[in-house]
């Protein structure tokens, strides 16, 4: 693999950071949409926005060329549009499968002094998803379609992790301070945009096709909520192939009240969410087809407090905790083993007068009493 680099401008522009011991990354990120708002199943194309904030000297960057192995230079993430309590909805796989041997190559580009360079990639362009040859900013997914809704969207810009990007930047986290003066200094998890809003409008179309996967709609004229199942045959489904359902209604990508919000992937997880007319998070549920199910889930109650708070730990526990309101204080922590099988309770006690006593410990089997708790996976069949 051949560099086109022009050797002198090169060495004149590392120079430039060996007399610096500041952590000055010159190149920022932004990400935008194409378009105000997209309805489902319509391709939706960001534009990343690389730019040289330097005003006196040009810089390099990696961009993407041939590759279709390894690590994605630009990886998206999708957030809820909760501003108090904003967190991620989903986010893709950092690592390109486009299942071919080749590994083609990234490039170096540079950037003039106050230059941007604007790339596009897509999301929900399945036609050349796996076109290695010509799409490689096609290949965005996040595993799971996305339905109608506001959301908010970064994308981070990470040229770690190949030889081109070991040459010119010098990687550092915040308990790794040393860098290499040479190179571009370049935080390890690499840059994170600005928020950027996606606005995808309900569709009136009765079938649509959502990342190459057909989806059939059907209204619930009782409820005013439109069921979506997935290769439904005919007219309607079941619980069975139901997989999302929403208050939307035509054309619109958010409501003032009454907004409901679920959907379920099977084998993967579910998700359930409840908003205060402000579109502050009331409850967020996102869950598992096993015990123990919750990988995170956020409750408050109507003075908009927290409640409860659930999540999968790094080391594949998972964790819960409840909180006493109106102080905050904690009611209840509970550890659940990977496999479910085992459950530590921490008790917090208090006084009369809401000052910490002491914590009890116990034990329990939290998959004894799973089927009981799983009321919302029969929800469906109930409705």
């Amino acid at each position: 693999m051949k560099m086109q680099i022009p050797t002198l401008l090169f060495a004149l522009t590392l120079s430039n950071y060996a007399f610096s011991d500041l952590k000055y990354t010159p190149i920022s990120i932004q990400l935008k949409t194409e378009k105000e708002s997209y309805y489902e199943g319509e391709k939706v194309t960001f534009f990343v926005v690389l730019t040289n904030n330097d005003k006196e000297n040009s810089h390099p960057i990696l961009v993407p060329h041939t590759q279709n192995t390894g690590r994605k230079l630009f990886t998206l993430d999708l957030y809820d549009r909760a501003k108090k309590t904003r967190f991620i909805r989903a986010s893709e796989n950092p690592m390109l499968q486009m299942l071919v041997h080749d590994t083609g190559s990234v490039k170096i580009q540079y950037l003039k002094p106050l230059e941007e360079l604007s790339i596009p990639i897509y999301w929900n362009d399945f036609e050349n998803f796996y076109n290695y040859h010509t799409q490689y900013n096609s290949h965005h997914s996040f595993g799971v379609p996305i339905f109608a809704g506001l959301y908010d969207m970064r994308v981070t810009y990470n040229p770690g992790g190949n030889a081109l990007g070991d040459s010119i930047y010098s990687f550092y986290n915040h308990t790794e301070m040393e860098l290499d003066n040479s190179k571009m200094p370049m935080p390890s998890n690499g840059l994170t945009s600005d928020f950027c809003a996606l606005k995808i409008r309900k569709s009136a179309e009765s079938v649509l096709s959502i990342e190459r996967v057909k989806y059939v709609t059907q209204w619930d004229k009782d409820r005013n909520w439109c069921w979506y199942y997935k290769d439904s045959i005919g007219v309607g489904g079941s619980a069975i192939n139901l997989v999302h359902i929403t208050s939307l209604p035509i054309d619109s990508f958010t409501v003032q009240k009454g907004e409901y919000f679920y959907s379920h992937f099977t084998d993967i997880y579910a998700e359930y969410v409840k908003r205060f007319d402000n579109g502050e998070i009331q409850e967020y549920r996102k869950y598992r087809d096993e015990c123990p199910e919750e990988l995170y889930a956020l409750r408050f109650n109507d003075f908009q407090q927290q409640t409860y708070f659930a999540t999968k730990l790094p080391d594949h526990r998972f964790y819960t905790v409840s909180y006493n309101q109106p102080t905050g204080t904690k009611h209840q922590e509970i550890y659940y083993s990977q496999d479910g099988t085992l459950g530590v309770v921490i008790d917090y006690i208090y006084n009369k007068n809401g000052v910490f006593i002491k914590t009890t410990t116990t034990q329990t089997q939290p998959c004894i009493y799973i089927d009981e708790h799983k009321k919302s996976y029969r929800l469906m069949e109930e409705l």
